[in-house]
């Protein structure tokens, strides 16, 4: 506790707010990932809160942060069970915008025992995005960080930073300026670079760099760096390969996994990731080293991998 009452110093009380999705996981735990047109029992199964920006929140309240999510939900019952769920982790969600009649977002994740791989469908045939709009009811006050998952609403999330931009410059701002970070993840989005401008860190998912052309980590931030120079922190993990970064002043770092001895459920590690790098970059007042971000983030999600779902992810 008196570790977690440091860091609320550091962020000056305020919340992180993450955007994004919230979906229900439906989780079947398999000897191997089913074979086609077969019928077979699990091992286990379970529902769970998901969504990108939702796991980070999950993550975050259980490293101690206060944290925030700002979604899309629907008004369906069965919706209720996430909700139940964000109640009991004492995340915020205040500001969430309901939708009459939406269907849930669903995804149907198998996760193999014998590969350690999740293989996940998704459904979210009619939940509308945020908009800006929906944005602007937040107050900028009461966040130190925001972070937006990178979705199919591009133009809209660019009007929200530009948005946070322009307040951080206003001259009473200057001594409260929110930090701002983006993930780009879904290959499907060729126009995610665009969120780049104005941000303080973006996270490049493995499969958004290889969907631009990249074959390696520092080659998708070399890449991005030409699109979009500037002043900003580039992180890319690579899956079960080392994490590449490159910080504000164009310093290369090269974080290694911690893979445990046996990986349960890696649904959710890069989610875990990227909570691990925001909380750690927003207790650094002033900065330190990336470095010391990379290995705490790179343990936590070492941890995440180690069990099911995320209770139990804390810190060393």
């Amino acid at each position: 506790m008196a570790q977690f009452e440091q860091d609320g110093k550091r962020l000056h009380g305020k919340k992180i707010l993450c955007v994004g999705l919230c979906n229900i996981d439906i989780i079947q735990v398999c000897d191997a990932y089913p074979a086609e047109d077969s019928d077979q029992r699990c091992q286990s199964s379970r529902w769970q809160r998901g969504g990108n920006a939702s796991n980070n929140c999950t993550v975050l309240a259980n490293l101690g942060a206060r944290c925030e999510l700002l979604a899309s939900f629907s008004d369906a019952k069965m919706f209720h069970f996430a909700l139940d769920d964000l109640r009991e982790r004492k995340i915020a969600h205040d500001h969430c915008v309901y939708h009459r009649g939406a269907q849930v977002p669903l995804s149907t994740v198998w996760l193999s025992l014998a590969t350690g791989s999740r293989t996940i469908v998704h459904s979210n045939p009619d939940l509308p995005e945020l908009t800006f709009e929906d944005f602007q009811r937040i107050n900028l006050q009461d966040y130190a960080w925001i972070h937006f998952e990178g979705r199919r609403n591009t133009s809209t999330i660019v009007q929200m930073i530009r948005s946070i931009v322009e307040w951080n410059e206003r001259p009473e701002n200057q001594s409260c300026k929110v930090k701002i970070s983006v993930e780009l993840e879904k290959p499907r989005h060729s126009n995610l670079d665009l969120l780049v401008d104005g941000v303080d860190v973006v996270f490049v998912g493995k499969d958004f760099a290889r969907f631009l052309g990249h074959d390696s980590a520092r080659e998708a931030i070399a890449g991005l760096k030409q699109l979009h120079p500037g002043s900003y922190i580039i992180i890319c993990p690579w899956g079960e390969r080392d994490t590449v970064a490159i910080d504000r002043q164009d310093r290369w770092f090269t974080q290694p996994t911690y893979p445990p001895e046996v990986i349960r459920d890696s649904l959710g590690a890069g989610d875990t990731f990227v909570a691990g790098c925001i909380l750690k970059l927003a207790e650094e007042e002033p900065p330190g080293s990336l470095s010391v971000v990379l290995e705490f983030a790179s343990r936590v999600a070492g941890q995440k991998l180690a069990i099911f779902g995320f209770d139990g992810i804390k810190r060393d």
